[in-house]
């Protein structure tokens, strides 16, 4: 018998079970239907750490990356993990000063406090390769290693007394007179039934799927969950050109294409978004997007015409619609009103996810209260 049983072990499933284990003292079990842990969602992002400026007021999105952020920048100090405070600039191209400015302001809102915005002729004299544009400083805006950070949340995870349980597919649920029993089946297709106190579902991709194996009524409900992916191309002859990263204005749907560093200085493009039929989960480059990639970056980085460019990688996001409206914030629901107290779905939680995945367990915590 558990506490308490996480499903998914991802960057948000590693950092609310170490949460609830670590520093409240929960008896806690973490499963996870593949092999390893951080193979979904989290095994493909951009390993930024955003600053929360880009989210509406007092939203989840907003609240939980201001949070997650100083919490994720303290772990991972405190652990030697590698990471770079890098900073990005945010530039705006002709006619999108007032766009450039409202920003600044949601951010100041948000409560990310160094923002700063400057000139184009300042941009242009810190990178001569890049148009004079004017432009948003986020110096609070880093990277990490995804994968070191989720390994060893997991290790500190087991060495406190958790239990993780690999290859173990959730299949349902059913309420006990207290907490909830919970069926899994391993690799072979055996089951067993576990009881647990509370559960949280951070299965990411699976999300909606798992409420739905549940009993959870969202889908007839009409939420559904559209697979947006976004891919990425490399830059192999531009490595150690930046030390920012350097973004264009966000589109309704995704933060933009924009320049990406990673911890070894490589430079890659992306992500696009285009969303994908049905539940379809396609990671595969298509070449013929190079040209509208070089399209959208040359605003911003006319050079960017004089380099090569190789198809690399591509992320799929769970973008959360009700009723055929995107929900643009996460949505955590505590479904103490549908007869489940101590059940917790986590549903939408595309960007800034990985950033805002330490607060989450503070959250729930609260909302237990």
């Amino acid at each position: 018998m558990y506490d308490l049983i996480v499903i998914g072990a991802g960057a948000v499933g590693l950092s609310v079970g170490r949460y609830f284990q670590v520093e409240r003292g929960f008896r806690c079990l973490v499963v996870e239907k593949e092999a390893r842990i951080g193979q979904g969602i989290s095994s493909r992002n951009s390993e930024v750490i955003h600053a929360g400026l880009y989210y509406p007021s007092n939203s989840l999105k907003a609240l939980l990356c201001v949070e997650g952020k100083k919490l994720l920048y303290h772990y991972l100090e405190k652990n030697g993990l590698p990471f770079r405070r890098c900073g990005k600039y945010i530039v705006a191209t002709p006619g999108q000063e007032q766009e450039l400015q409202d920003l600044f302001e949601q951010g100041r809102a948000n409560g990310v406090d160094d923002l700063e915005l400057v000139t184009g002729d300042t941009l242009h004299a810190e990178y001569a390769q890049l148009a004079p544009c004017p432009a948003l400083s986020s110096p609070s805006t880093g990277i990490l290693s995804a994968d070191a950070w989720m390994r060893h949340l997991a290790g500190e995870f087991q060495a406190g007394g958790g239990d993780l349980a690999l290859q173990s597919t959730f299949c349902a649920m059913t309420p006990g007179e207290t907490g909830y029993d919970l069926t899994m089946s391993d690799a072979a297709g055996e089951t067993i039934t576990i009881h647990t106190d509370r559960v949280i579902n951070a299965t990411g991709l699976d999300a909606l799927n798992v409420a739905s194996l549940a009993g959870f009524p969202y889908v007839a409900q009409e939420y559904s969950v559209r697979h947006c992916k976004g891919s990425y191309f490399k830059v192999p002859g531009a490595r150690g050109l930046f030390h920012n990263l350097i973004y264009p204005l966000p589109t309704p749907n995704s933060l933009g294409i924009h320049i990406r560093l990673d911890l070894l200085n490589e430079v890659l493009l992306g992500p696009d978004a285009e969303y994908l039929p049905g539940y379809e989960v396609d990671y595969t480059v298509d070449p013929a997007l190079e040209s509208e990639f070089r399209r959208q970056v040359c605003r911003f980085w006319p050079g960017v015409k004089d380099y090569p460019l190789e198809p690399d990688w591509a992320g799929i996001r769970p973008h959360l619609f009700i009723r055929d409206e995107f929900h643009h914030d996460f949505y955590i629901k505590a479904e103490d009103e549908a007869g489940c107290p101590g059940w917790v779905n986590l549903l939408g939680i595309d960007s800034p996810g990985l950033t805002a995945a330490m607060a989450m367990g503070p959250y729930i915590d609260r909302l237990w209260d």
